[in-house]
Parts: C-alpha cells; structure tokens; sequence
C-alpha cells in the first residue's frame, strides 16, 4: 500500500515498505528511473517477498509525490530518501538504483556511506556526456512540443530493446495510457530540466565509495555506453560489471528473471 511522508519543507512523497523478511538485514531500496514511478519495480520486490525488507518511493516529481523544486539534483532526491528512511526507522539499505535512480544511489552513498552496504547499479551514466545532453534535451524538446504523449514515443525506442518492443508491440496503447497517467507534465519537466544543469559529474568522487558494488547494463544500451560502464566499474574500488543479453536501457523490465537472480545472488547470496 502506498504511503505518503512529509519532508521537511512540507513536501510529501509517496512510497511504500514491505517489512517482511529478517529484520537483521539491510533494507533493499529500489529507486526509479526518470519517468518510472513505484510499480516498475513490483516484479522485484515480489521476488524478494520474506526474504528481505524492501522500500520503494517516487522521487520529487515522479507519481504521486509533489514536484521537486528548482534545483534539485540526484544529491537533493538522496536527501530525501535518507529522511524518509530516518521516519521509518531504517537504519541500513542496499540500494538498487536504475539510470537516474543509479545517479540518486551514488549520492547517497557519498552522503550516508555508512549506511549504505551494497549498490546494483542499473544503466548508470556517472558523469556527464555529450549523448547524454543531446538524449535529454530531446526529451524535453519533445516534452515542450507535443506533451508527455509526444515523449512516450521518442522516449521508448530509445530505452527499450528492439526484441521486447517487438514483443509488446501489440500493448502500445496500454503503455501509452500508462505513461502518461504517471507523468504530470510539471513534474517531468522540472526533472529534465535539472538533469540538463551542469555539475553532475561524480567521476572525481567515486574512489571514496567502498561498497560492494553490481554494475549492469543490458547489450543493447543506447543511452549508456559500454565504455562508460567500464569506466565506472574502474572508478569504483569494489565494483564488478555483468552485461544483459538482450536488453536496451531498461534492464529489470526486459528481461525481468535474469535481473533478479543477479540481485538475489549479488544482495542475498
């Protein structure tokens, strides 16, 4: 069940924790890519029901939770998730974080380092990049020009894989109804904007990051590289990376069973 949690500025988020499973554990929390809310990680936390303790959230912006204010970036959304993990008690997490999510990881990490125990690290661009700039300020052009519906269909073929489009092709309407329904044209604006601002590059502090770390991406990524990947496994002093055939952006969604045995195996053992 959906909950919501006041921030201290009277902003509130909306999140949800299942606490079934060993209280001696980590809590893992999962943290959504841009234009994802709670729901596509309810495969996930399903595989890990009674095992461990999970918590999911949409970030400022995103669902049903307020919009962010100007200015805040992956660091102000980890802010957040630490003052919602302090409401409820939870003081350890493995953090398993897609894209924008995996940047939210990062920071944190670096915030609460302490705190966090392990990082998955799904399709995460650790600095800014030229592909990254473009990529997004198509978004928002898209965005500006013809609605959250225009963004679905720039947006999709370039984050999912050709084999799962083609698969659900046929679900084209549902998943445009979907998307649309879970992005406020605000919030998502207000995102795109404050990813486009400089300064988020983490490749200068990412060495002081001790965490076991999983980084994955699917064979297919056309928003991050291979090469990108392999330099923040290299930056990372105890990160190793797994590659998921394939699989676009959105690894968890395409190829759903693959990814949760890597996480059960790399968080639970």
């Amino acid at each position: 069940m959906l909950r919501t949690h006041a921030l201290p500025d009277g902003r509130r988020l909306t999140y949800e924790f299942r606490d079934e499973g060993p209280q001696d554990s980590p809590v893992v929390a999962f943290l959504n890519g841009l234009s994802q809310t709670t729901v596509a990680w309810g495969a996930q936390v399903q595989r890990l029901r009674g095992v461990r303790r999970t918590l999911t959230h949409d970030a400022a912006g995103q669902g049903k939770s307020d919009p962010a204010p100007a200015g805040h970036r992956p660091a102000g959304h980890a802010r957040d998730l630490l003052h919602l993990c302090d409401a409820l008690g939870i003081a350890a997490l493995d953090v398993v974080g897609f894209s924008f999510g995996a940047r939210i990881a990062l920071r944190t990490a670096l915030a609460a380092p302490d705190r966090v125990r392990r990082m998955v690290l799904v399709g995460c661009a650790h600095r800014e990049t030229a592909l990254r700039r473009w990529t997004v300020q198509g978004w928002l052009d898209a965005l500006d020009r013809g609605g959250v519906e225009h963004v679905f269909r720039i947006v999709t073929p370039q984050i999912v894989g050709e084999t799962w489009l083609a698969r659900n092709e046929h679900n084209r309407a549902n998943m445009l109804r979907a998307f649309t329904q879970r992005n406020s044209p605000e919030g998502m604006r207000r995102l795109l904007m404050d990813t486009l601002l400089p300064g988020g590059d983490l490749a200068g502090e990412l060495r002081a990051l001790r965490q076991p770390t999983l980084v994955v991406r699917g064979d297919g990524d056309l928003v991050v590289s291979r090469a990108l990947t392999e330099e923040l496994v290299s930056l990372l002093p105890d990160a190793r990376s797994v590659e998921c055939p394939d699989s676009g952006h959105t690894v968890a969604i395409e190829q759903a069973e693959w990814f949760a045995e890597r996480v059960r195996e790399f968080l639970v053992g």
